[in-house]
């Protein structure tokens, strides 16, 4: 029988791999409704002119975050590998969004704190979710 905590974190690594496909599906396509009505208009336009790269690392961070997730609840191996690199693009991420965008996300929705534990939180969460993979590889968990 599997430990509970496994099933806790196969579910929170799931949600934030079906969080991360449904913001970059509803950014990248265009489909705008209700989902950034929040946002400034310079927010959605700097969400509108990223660069393709970008959209090329975000796309990839989302998908290798859900299937590794998925791959997570499976008890596939696969799972580690790919929660990994779902964290090391997410750092990518981060480096251009606060050190080379122009402007900065940080900048963008005007600084404080809240900013930076947002981005912090997050990344903190990813990196969890690999860690807590590769420990379960290693107990024999993840096949």
């Amino acid at each position: 029988m599997r430990r509970w905590h496994f099933y806790v974190m196969g579910a929170i690594a799931l949600a934030y791999g079906v969080i991360a496909m449904a913001e970059y599906v509803i950014v990248s396509y265009g489909l705008w409704v209700g989902w950034l009505e929040m946002y400034s208009a310079e927010q959605v336009q700097w969400l509108r002119a990223l660069p393709n790269w970008v959209h090329g690392v975000w796309g990839f961070h989302a998908t290798i975050a859900l299937v590794g997730a998925l791959c997570l609840l499976a008890h596939l191996r696969a799972a580690v590998w790919m929660l990994a690199f779902a964290t090391l693009s997410l750092i990518v991420l981060y480096v251009w969004m606060v050190a080379l965008a122009t402007p900065s996300v940080i900048a963008l929705v005007g600084g404080g704190w809240l900013a930076w534990a947002t981005l912090g939180l997050v990344l903190l969460l990813s990196l969890l979710i690999y860690v807590y993979a590769r420990q379960e590889k290693r107990a024999g968990e993840v096949l």
